[in-house]
């Protein structure tokens, strides 16, 4: 089985305010170096100061403030009244990847300044730093992040898929236990250096729905015990998705944002699990081949549902799950296969989960051991309201992405 791995629920970034808008809106700029009203202000970084659409045709020519159009958070302008037409026809061609993510720290990291932009492959990027944009310009596809691919199977290699996933059903508790494990609940705590210094980072995930999520990562420097916590907290519901206190304060997580959100929870354990059970996640599970890993016998099969490929190794013998893989980015952003494996199991009551792991990024034959992780799982239940999150307004003190799955 290759070598991969699911990635982790990166760190956000808490950043300026996004507009709110799933569709270009035109909207009025004050003329360079006037003073804006309060509602007019938009941020510098958030504003792309050449046309789009001549960027996307190799030309670099500044665009006209009165010609200013708001999609997914960032302001664009343009040269002409045609080629703003051009953009409000099919505004995703022409925006920034990611809704203007930083293009080397990914969808899931901080948002990047729109006067760091550069052109991939037709894909308009901003960078956060000088040096985000001059490491992704040196190795463009080692930070780039492909769709997962629809995996395809003779009827035989999918009845045999079928038939080994079930195993891991059954090792779990059956169908009828993964039916009433409607919601996951999964904490964790471990130390981390960052800059400069040593924090503990307490993850809190919440997951209460196939669109209804919540995650609360909480950053303490160690030894300085005055230093208020930062705290970063991404909920999820099928309206929308937010980051950092709700209000004026939440930015958005538009498009593939959003998307790459949901990715991380859709390879969980857990929500593999559950795809079984829901008939409308659609799951296909093809065998791939079979092998040793350790004392393990193990079928290697690759899993689909809701656009998420992940690689798995069950035990023939047990029916435990004993490897999983998927494309992912590494401690340094960088994007390729990865692999974890299962160290611990959760008990029966949380469907024999895995609760640690080591992961081993493409080529590495050292992995490293994650964070022990506490699992409940349990019957649905009403929502709770979304309590107010204490977090600063201002950026994160910038923590390397944790090695270990969430």
């Amino acid at each position: 089985m290759p070598r991969k791995l699911t990635t982790s629920l990166l760190t956000l970034i808490l950043a300026a305010p996004a507009l709110a808008q799933n569709e270009p809106v035109a909207v009025s700029l004050p003329a360079e170096g006037a003073t804006p009203a309060v509602q007019q202000m938009v941020r510098p970084d958030r504003l792309l100061p050449v046309d789009p659409v001549m960027l996307k045709q190799g030309k670099a020519v500044a665009g006209d403030r009165s010609l200013a159009v708001a999609f997914e958070g960032n302001t664009y302008v343009f040269t002409t009244k045609d080629t703003r037409d051009t953009f409000m026809r099919d505004p995703r061609t022409y925006a920034a990847t990611d809704a203007g993510a930083c293009g080397r720290m990914g969808p899931l990291g901080g948002l990047g300044d729109a006067r760091r932009y550069a052109i991939e492959e037709g894909l308009l990027y901003f960078f956060a730093s000088p040096e985000c944009m001059a490491t992704f310009k040196a190795n463009p596809h080692g930070h780039m992040e492909p769709y997962d691919q629809l995996p395809s199977g003779l009827p035989d290699a999918q009845i045999d898929g079928m038939a080994a996933f079930d195993r891991w059903v059954a090792y779990a508790g059956g169908k009828d236990a993964i039916r009433k494990a409607e919601t996951y609940r999964q904490t964790s705590t471990e130390r981390v250096q960052a800059s400069g210094a040593e924090w503990d980072r307490i993850e809190e995930l919440e997951i209460t729905g196939p669109t209804r999520a919540r995650q609360r990562v909480t950053w303490r420097k160690v030894g300085d015990p005055q230093a208020d916590p930062t705290v970063i907290e991404t909920i999820l519901t099928p309206e929308r998705a937010i980051i950092g206190p709700e209000g004026p304060g939440a930015q958005e997580l538009y498009g593939t944002r959003r998307t790459a959100f949901e990715r991380q929870l859709n390879r969980l354990p857990w929500s593999i699990l559950r795809a079984r059970v829901r008939p409308e996640a659609g799951l296909l599970v093809i065998r791939t081949g079979g092998g040793k890993l350790g004392p393990y016998d193990c079928d290697y099969v690759v899993t689909w549902f809701e656009g998420n490929a992940t690689h798995l190794a069950i035990d023939k013998a047990t029916g435990r799950m004993v490897q999983m893989g998927s494309m992912g980015r590494d401690t340094q952003s960088r994007v390729m296969s990865l692999t974890m494996d299962a160290l611990g199991d959760a008990g029966p009551q949380a469907l024999r989960l895995p609760t640690q792991w080591v992961t081993y990024p493409t080529g590495e034959k050292e992995g490293t051991k994650g964070p022990e992780l506490t699992i409940v799982t349990g019957p649905a239940a009403a929502p709770a309201a979304a309590a107010p999150v204490n977090a600063p307004a201002t950026q994160a003190p910038a923590p390397a992405p944790a090695p270990a799955p969430r």
